[in-house]
């Protein structure tokens, strides 16, 4: 593994290469560099996934698909296990459109095959790092169902009367709201709301799970809102963002 490190002392957003070939991974270091990045180059999967799970964070990886070891999509798999929102670009000599749709069915935001452009890159990486800026950006409100539910306030009303969550009930609906829909495994949940390993295995999460669906759906055993995804984890649909 080899890094590029600077002395400045200005901080520079981080990107991660996962690239066995040499002559592929300076030119896209080079392009990076120039464009202020702070680069840490990977030649196996292994080293990438290691890169990703324990010295993050990143503010972007570019994954080769075929590398030793451990291939580029089964990076990507592990770090959205882990819960890691890092934006992935699959950079890969595989062309089909089967590829490309397998990449992007993993969880990559873009996938850009050889040979490319620099100009085109560096488009593609501010995309991707734009779109999850705005994934981040936390909603302060949101209706589900007929329940106005207010994070700035910790507020659940509906109608006039108030619907009472727990602290772990609000951490556990705020982090499906900011999922937007998408579905939060078990593992994200471990790490970024119970604060426990992503390789323990707990139910928590269903407790939890089922309590709000008691509360916000008005047919618990046929749920629209806090849906439960078999072999995933749980999303939070058929919401409204208010604010």
């Amino acid at each position: 593994m080899y890094t590029n490190s600077s002395k400045s002392t200005t901080v520079k957003p981080r990107a991660l290469i996962a690239e066995d070939e040499w002559y592929m991974s300076k030119t896209l270091e080079a392009t990076l560099v120039r464009d202020g990045y702070e680069v840490v180059i990977c030649k196996n999967g292994a080293d990438a996934a290691h890169q990703l799970v324990q010295c993050g964070p990143y503010d972007v990886a570019l994954l080769d698909v075929i590398m030793p070891k451990m291939s580029g999509l089964e990076v990507l798999r592990m770090a959205r296990d882990f819960g890691i929102d890092v934006p992935v670009v699959i950079v890969s000599g595989k062309v089909k459109e089967s590829d490309r749709v397998a990449g992007l069915n993993m969880g990559a935001d873009d996938y850009i095959c050889k040979p490319f452009s620099s100009r085109e890159l560096m488009a593609r990486v501010s995309a991707v790092r734009r779109r999850r800026e705005t994934r981040l950006a936390l909603p302060k409100k949101i209706r589900v169902s007929d329940v106005v539910v207010d994070f700035e306030t910790f507020t659940a009303m509906r109608g006039a009367e108030p619907v009472h969550f727990t602290p772990m009930e609000w951490s556990v609906l705020r982090h499906m709201a900011h999922r937007e829909g998408r579905v939060v495994s078990r593992q994200e949940f471990n790490v970024h709301v119970l604060k426990i390993p992503a390789s323990i295995e707990t139910r928590t999460i269903d407790r939890h799970a089922y309590a709000l669906r008691c509360k916000l759906d008005k047919d618990p055993k046929k749920p629209r809102h806090i849906l439960s995804v078999k072999g995933a984890g749980y999303r939070l649909a058929a919401f409204e963002r208010l604010a």
